[in-house]
């Protein structure tokens, strides 16, 4: 098993859910993905402030050990439990909202652990 954080790549603090998962993947001795679904490959349409969001991501993302995976996808939920499948996630974090509720609703076969921002 795996353990993944699913984050907004070009969205500002998302560190929480990307530290979050990476400890809980040390101490299991897991590998550690942080995924992020975008509109369309490759994601290079940002204005500047989302382009300096990314590569604080990115950075944020190498720091802890795990590996990014972007994937296309227009349906964020179905995407994250599809990648989710082929990357054998036992515990997926991310951060509350819509999506995680409809993650709810499509029973994925791995554990959900819900992030708080504070």
């Amino acid at each position: 098993m795996s353990i993944a954080a699913a984050i907004r790549i070009a969205s500002a603090g998302q560190d929480r859910v990307i530290d979050h998962a990476a400890a809980f993947a040390d101490r299991r001795g897991e590998a550690c993905f942080v995924i992020s679904i975008v509109d369309a490959l490759p994601y290079g349409g940002f204005d500047d402030r989302e382009r300096a969001n990314v590569e604080c991501n990115l950075a944020r993302i190498h720091a802890a050990n795990a590996a990014p995976v972007m994937q296309e996808g227009a349906d964020v939920a179905q995407t994250l439990l599809t990648v989710g499948r082929s990357f054998g996630v036992g515990t997926l974090f991310l951060r509350s909202g819509r999506v995680a509720e409809r993650l709810l609703h499509l029973h994925p076969p791995f554990d959900l652990v819900v992030v708080g921002s504070e």
